[in-house]
């Protein structure tokens, strides 16, 4: 930054401070020739833009102002995390579905733009792909019901990677039951459930409800 006072002499010499506003202690001006430094470590997550006065005050006591703007560029600094790790899923046999996904795995990254952006993969225990993950949204399908047995077990081990190439250092575990037909069992009607709710509303608020079948009545929760 730069100021010029059209005076000479002593009363020209220009001094630069910052006015009030986000900036400290992330940034700080150089009093003499207006440089603008970083002084403190900076996050895009914490505070992405910052907006601060600096004020040229020379000798005799004149100032003027300039207003500020920055913009940080995110980088990636992070990586994906599961929210959960284990997910534990119950097919009853003869009802297995290659339409409807049998659960959704999740995970974030607080990046944003293609850096917060999470893919998904079965990197084990998928023996004769019978299973396949959208990539986009975590949701888990059956290919081959044909293949899927009662009292048969599946362990998928599913990975999260986000748009720079970052993997989550732990992956997630899939576990999968086949309950023969015979047998209740309580199933939800669906993997994922997603509501929206307002920030101001009071505590106590039904947001949604969820809903299950055991033994072929509904069981509402």
């Amino acid at each position: 930054m730069s100021a010029i006072d059209p005076d000479c002499g002593v009363n020209a010499m220009v001094n630069y401070t910052l006015g009030d506003g986000l900036a400290r202690p992330q940034f700080s001006v150089k009093p003499d020739s207006g440089e603008l430094c970083v002084s403190a470590p900076l996050d895009h997550e914490t505070t992405s833009d910052f907006e601060f006065p600096v004020i040229a005050t020379d000798r005799g006591g004149l100032s003027t102002t300039a207003m500020v703007k920055i913009q940080l560029l995110d980088i990636n600094d992070n990586v994906p995390v599961f929210t959960v790790r284990d997910y534990n899923v119950s097919l009853k046999e003869g009802r297995i579905s290659s339409n409807e996904p049998i659960v959704a795995v999740s995970a974030t990254d607080a990046d944003s733009g293609r850096f917060g952006t999470v893919t998904y993969r079965i990197v084990n225990g998928n023996d004769n792909d019978v299973f396949r993950i959208d990539r986009s949204t975590g949701e888990i399908f059956v290919t081959k019901p044909s293949l899927i047995q009662a009292n048969g077990r599946f362990d998928l081990e599913v990975s999260a990677t986000d748009g720079g190439g970052l993997a989550a250092p732990q992956g997630a575990m899939v576990h999968v039951n086949v309950i023969p037909a015979g047998v209740g069992s309580a199933l939800f009607d669906k993997p994922r459930y997603n509501f929206r709710v307002r920030e101001d509303v009071r505590s106590g608020t039904i947001v949604g409800s969820l809903k299950a079948t055991a033994g072929g009545e509904f069981l509402f929760i």
